[in-house]
Order: structure tokens, then C-alpha cells, then sequence
């Protein structure tokens, strides 16, 4: 009867890094808006940190005079041209990415132990994800067939509360694992650096873990779920695991 532990990407198993700092997801963005409004700009006119790609994506629009719900009309397509721009730069995926300390170590225990089951839960849009995973060379360390709830599955529009959207991602995963594993999820961790990770993870059932490898305090995280246990990281491969096996 599996464990399922959730992870966060940017910021908790990997970093942005230099002058191309998570380049090529960047541009997917930009050329998105291009590409379907016809509009030169870049994420970085709102707030976007803990958000998810979707909900970026109808933030930047509003910001733009664009009506919110023609925004999220226009999701599907706006995905799209993400994805295509990716694909067509796949090369270009690890560009300005680190994988941080401990994570090749931990995720390589949890794949060998069959009690837990790994995914992911990110705000990425799924094939973003999975392709800074496979460019970082994480992929196959992750529980097959990869499953994980994404800024693709689910997006409410509410860009005030962005945690509430990744709250549904981590109950899609939990739905997602019990349809593959061998007997009922006996226990749900979620693992991220934003408060918004912790909160959503307190809020949807699973164990919040938190990880000051982001731009956020301990403080900030225990402000968004009072109930979270903190790490500095996840170079301390002992006591991970002693956590995720309470």
C-alpha cells in the first residue's frame, strides 16, 4: 500500500540559474501572446512567483486590457503555442536549470522503495514539466507511467488565490495514483518552496513539506500552513525519508 509524494519543480528540485535563467519556458510565454494576441510582452508585468502557467497567462492578458474571460477562452489556444514553442526549442530545455542538492539522491531512494510512488504537481503546463525533467536528466526517477496534476489540468481563473488551483493539482494527482497503484495511497506528502505549495498541500489533505530553496522564508511558509514541517532542503536524504515514512 503506496506513499504518494508530490513535488513541486522550480524552486524544490530544481533552480533557475545565470543570465538565461529558465530560458526557454520564459520565451514559451512570450511567444504564446504573440502568437494569439499579437501582444510583445513578458511575464514579468505581474507578480508570478507560486503561480501557475494558466493562470500567468490570463494575469499578463488583464494586465493588457484583454477581459478575463476572454482570457480564459483562450486558454486552450494560448497552451498550445506554449507547448508547440517548447517542443520546437527542446534542445534549449535545460537552459538556464540546475537540479539542486539531494534531490538525485532522494528520488532515486524513493523509486527503489516500493512504498512510495513519486509524481509531479507544478503549475508548469504538463509537457514543460516533464521536459525540464527529462533535459535535467530526472525523468526515470519519477514513478511509470508519469502522472502528476499541472497547470494544464485545471485552471480557475482566480489569480488572487493562486494556491486554491494547486490544491485541485495535488487532489488530481492523489486521483491519478490510485488508478495505477496496487492497493489504496496510505499516505499523501506534497513538497514545495512557495507558500502557496504549502497551503495548497494542508488544503487538499497530503502532508505539506517545505523547502527553503526558493525565494521564500521558513517564516513565510509556516505563515501560509501553520501545520508544515520546514527543511533547508533536501540534501539530508536520512531525515526526508524518516519524515516521508511517518
Amino acid at each position: 500500500m503506496p506513499r504518494l509524494v508530490s513535488f513541486d519543480v522550480d524552486g524544490t528540485l530544481i533552480k533557475s540559474i545565470g543570465a538565461r535563467a529558465n530560458q526557454l519556458h520564459r520565451e514559451a510565454f512570450t511567444a504564446a501572446f504573440k502568437q494569439v494576441f499579437g501582444i510583445d510582452t513578458t511575464i514579468d508585468v505581474i507578480p508570478h512567483h507560486g503561480s501557475t502557467d494558466t493562470l500567468i497567462l490570463v494575469a499578463v492578458l488583464v494586465v493588457h486590457g484583454i477581459p478575463k474571460a476572454e482570457a480564459m477562452a483562450s486558454l486552450p489556444a494560448l497552451q498550445q503555442a506554449m507547448n508547440s514553442y517548447f517542443a520546437a526549442n527542446i534542445d534549449r530545455a535545460g537552459d538556464g536549470l540546475e537540479v539542486l542538492p539531494g534531490v538525485v539522491d532522494l528520488l532515486k531512494a524513493l523509486k527503489e522503495d516500493t512504498d512510495f510512488m513519486t509524481c509531479l504537481v507544478t503549475g508548469n503546463l504538463e509537457p514543460i514539466g516533464w521536459g525540464k525533467m527529462q533535459a535535467l536528466g530526472l525523468s526515470d526517477l519519477f514513478s511509470t507511467p508519469h502522472f502528476g496534476g499541472f497547470g494544464s489540468d485545471f485552471c480557475s481563473g482566480n489569480t488572487e488565490e493562486t494556491w486554491r488551483d494547486r490544491a485541485e493539482f495535488i487532489r488530481l494527482a492523489a486521483m491519478k495514483a490510485a488508478g495505477q497503484a496496487d492497493g489504496p495511497i496510505t499516505a499523501r506528502f506534497h513538497i514545495g518552496d512557495a507558500p502557496m505549495d504549502v497551503q495548497a498541500a494542508a488544503d487538499a489533505g497530503a502532508v505539506p513539506l517545505g523547502v527553503t530553496t526558493g525565494i521564500y522564508t521558513k517564516e513565510q511558509l509556516l505563515v501560509a500552513a501553520p501545520s508544515a514541517t520546514i527543511l533547508e532542503g533536501l540534501g539530508d536524504l536520512s531525515k526526508v525519508m524518516d519524515i516521508l515514512r511517518q
